[in-house]
C-alpha cells in the first residue's frame, strides 16, 4: 500500500488552482444571475404599470380587456417571482464563490498579516527580554537558595 503525502507544495498548488477556478466561476455565475434577476424585476414593474394603465384607458371593460389585463398582470408577477428567485440564487452563488476565493487566498492573507505584525512583535520581544531575563534570574536564585538550604538541612 502506497503512502500518500498530503503536505507537499505540488498538491497545494494543484488544489489551490482548482479552488480559485471554482471560486471565480461561482462568483461570475452569481453576478450574472443577479444582473439578469434585476432586469427581470425591472421589466416586471414596467409591464405591470403598462397593463394597469392600458386597462384604465379602456372605457369599456369588455371580457377581452379584462383578460388582457389579467394575463399582463400575471405575466408581470411571474417575471417578478422569477426575478426574486434568481436574485436569491445569484446572491447565494456569489457568497459561496466569495468564501471559496477567501479560502483559496488564505495563505497569501496570512503571509501579509505576518509581514504587518512582525516588526511590532520584534519590538515587543526586545523590550520584554530584559524584564523576563531579570525575572528568570531571580527565580534561579530562589531555586538555588532552596537547594542549598535543603542540603544544609540534610547535613544536620
Amino acid at each position: 500500500m502506497e503512502k500518500k503525502e498530503y503536505l507537499n507544495e505540488e498538491n497545494y498548488q494543484r488544489s489551490n488552482k482548482k479552488l480559485k477556478t471554482v471560486g471565480k466561476v461561482l462568483l461570475i455565475a452569481g453576478i450574472v444571475i443577479m444582473i439578469i434577476s434585476f432586469i427581470l424585476i425591472v421589466l416586471s414593474f414596467m409591464g405591470f404599470g403598462n397593463t394597469t394603465i392600458s386597462s384604465i384607458g379602456n372605457e369599456s371593460f369588455s371580457n377581452g380587456a379584462m383578460q388582457k389585463t389579467a394575463s399582463g398582470m400575471l405575466g408581470s408577477f411571474g417575471l417578478f417571482a422569477l426575478g426574486g428567485f434568481m436574485s436569491t440564487t445569484g446572491f447565494a452563488l456569489t457568497a459561496v464563490g466569495g468564501v471559496i476565493m477567501a479560502i483559496a487566498h488564505k495563505r497569501e492573507i496570512a503571509a501579509y498579516t505576518t509581514q504587518q505584525m512582525m516588526p511590532i512583535a520584534q519590538e515587543g520581544i526586545e523590550k520584554m527580554t530584559p524584564t523576563i531575563g531579570n525575572a528568570a534570574g531571580e527565580i534561579a536564585k530562589g531555586i538555588s537558595k532552596g537547594i542549598k538550604e535543603g542540603l544544609q538541612d540534610e547535613e544536620k
